[in-house]
């Protein structure tokens, strides 16, 4: 039998504030949910919404985790798949985070029971021992150059600049070029626009852009689908929708990027990935600058899904360690399969370095 026995609300400043169109944020704030069975084993689900850009907050995330308290949860079903596990066991939650949150939980307690890593349950064959992942670039061409020569010296191959038509776009392409200039065809670079722009904002740079090789242009406008703008075209916020990209009539949008926090967990950005598969585009796991539980649930992602493009699970805070994140690599330019049964989290872990605000019982 699995309960829901702790709800632990905590926060953390982040090291150095994170801005993006969607909004800046120097601190984050989270819920811890923790699930234990009969025989001791102890899940964690993290909910997280990120305010400005989550579907949800934190006070709906924490309303619905809160009802979960002393609730009895159900056993995996071994001849189902883990996916429709998942999603059957969270169909009541509307919260996108809290759903996330407690799927994550009962993966880490069934992987655990398993004596398994939380991604071998999606992925029991062989597959590839590291995932690369993707740096996210400081805003400036300076800043942004000189964190581009250090991520390099690491191993990163990948970087994503985000571009902001509040402030201008005019500075964000000249980081791209700056950085194509410097560092030549072989940097994989992106760009992301949260939806900031208009088609009319965006005209004066598509020449540009279409001339920097970019391997995709994230969410450019508030609809990314309306129009094909010449250059490869990424999909993020606009997968809240509740139909499937409609990719087939689509050649230009070449990626999805799943973040469980904002899509409603694991299960949902599965289905999104299968989608993307039998189209033949990439999937890539990202983040809503997290905690070390969420970081792990994006790993698992990144491992489940098929190895196509570098993920968007830079380290983005000081928590965010080997020891913290057993899928990170030391010089965190990549993931590793970890070994560990479930994420391989205690609870300690997952709260080091974060202030408690209130621990929630039965």
């Amino acid at each position: 039998m699995i309960r829901a026995t702790r709800l632990i609300a905590h926060r953390w400043a982040l090291p150095d504030p994170a801005r993006s169109a969607a909004g800046t944020w120097g601190e984050r704030q989270s819920l811890l949910l923790v699930v234990e069975d009969d025989s001791g084993h102890v899940g964690l689900g993290e909910a997280a919404p990120l305010p400005g850009y989550s579907r949800d907050t934190f006070e709906r995330a924490r309303s619905e985790l809160r009802a979960l308290l002393g609730g009895e949860f159900p056993e995996r079903e071994p001849n189902v798949p883990c996916r429709a596990n998942l999603d059957a066991a969270s169909a009541s939650i509307t919260s996108f985070a809290a759903r996330s949150a407690l799927e994550a939980a009962l993966l880490d307690v069934w992987a655990q029971r398993e004596e398994a890593p939380a991604w071998a349950l999606f992925a029991p064959g062989a597959g590839p021992e590291t995932a690369a992942v993707a740096a996210w670039l400081p805003d400036g061409v300076a800043a942004a150059l000189k964190a581009a020569h250090a991520e390099r010296a690491l191993g990163t191959a990948a970087f994503k600049v985000k571009l902001d038509a509040r402030r201008g776009l005019a500075e964000g392409v000249a980081t791209l070029v700056e950085l194509r200039r410097t560092f030549g065809p072989e940097m994989t670079l992106r760009a992301d626009a949260n939806q900031s722009a208009t088609p009319g904002e965006l005209e004066p740079h598509l020449a540009r852009l279409r001339e920097l090789g970019l391997e995709w242009l994230e969410e450019p406008t508030a609809d990314p689908l309306s129009k094909p703008l010449g250059v490869p075209i990424a999909l993020d916020e606009s997968l809240g929708r509740p139909s499937l990209p409609p990719l087939a009539d689509r050649p230009d949008v070449v990626a999805l990027v799943l973040k469980p926090t904002a899509l409603g967990g694991l299960s949902t950005c599965l289905a999104l990935a299968e989608h993307a598969e039998l189209h033949g585009r990439a999937s890539v796991a990202s983040h809503t600058l997290e905690g070390p539980v969420a970081f792990m649930t994006a790993a698992t992602l990144a491992f489940a899904v098929p190895q196509r493009a570098a993920h968007g699970l830079g380290p983005h805070g000081q928590r965010l360690t080997g020891a913290s994140c057993p899928a990170l690599s030391s010089r965190q330019h990549e993931l590793l399969r970890w070994s560990e049964p479930g994420f391989g989290l205690s609870v300690e872990q997952a709260l080091a370095g974060a202030s408690i605000d209130a621990t929630e019982r039965p």
